[in-house]
């Protein structure tokens, strides 16, 4: 039971972490031409956008869920709230920062961007890069919490 559900925590966060470390490199906006961001970004966003938030989903259920089965263990249990607050912060960043600014890039022509493609791009990437220090964070805060549980 508890060490099925503490497994899972481990496995979406990290799985999401991973994710996130590798979008973080790939779609770093500098040094890119518009077209090839546009046309990069569009695709990911067709693609990713119901993968990714499930396994944040998923993470943050079985973090809860391990959380909460540790409740009598005051250190894995702060771990996991922590990473649990991590994860949420994640989303939260996503839905009101990364999505609307998804839901733009989604318009744009890939041969005629807006003039400002780039400051939008930045500013996502910024957002990206926020995300990618949080995921790290819960993964490092799940991990320590499987490496000390203690019951």
């Amino acid at each position: 039971g508890r060490q099925v559900i503490l497994f899972g925590s481990l496995l979406f966060v990290g799985l999401t972490a991973g994710a996130a470390y590798v979008v973080w490199f790939v779609y770093r906006p500098g040094g890119m031409s518009s077209a090839v961001y546009v046309e990069n970004m569009q695709h990911a966003i067709r693609v990713l956008t119901i993968p990714l938030p499930t396994i944040v989903v998923l993470g943050l259920l079985f973090t809860a869920v391990a959380s909460f089965q540790a409740r009598n263990d005051r250190a894995v249990f702060s771990l996991l709230v922590t990473a649990c607050l991590c994860v949420l912060a994640v989303g939260l960043i996503t839905r009101f920062g990364n999505i609307p600014i998804n839901n733009q890039i989604r318009t744009w022509d890939v041969g005629s961007p807006p003039a400002d493609w780039l400051t939008v791009a930045n500013q996502w990437w910024r957002f990206q890069t926020a995300r990618l220090i949080l995921q790290m964070a819960a993964l490092c805060l799940v991990s320590w919490a499987v490496l000390i549980r203690t019951k």
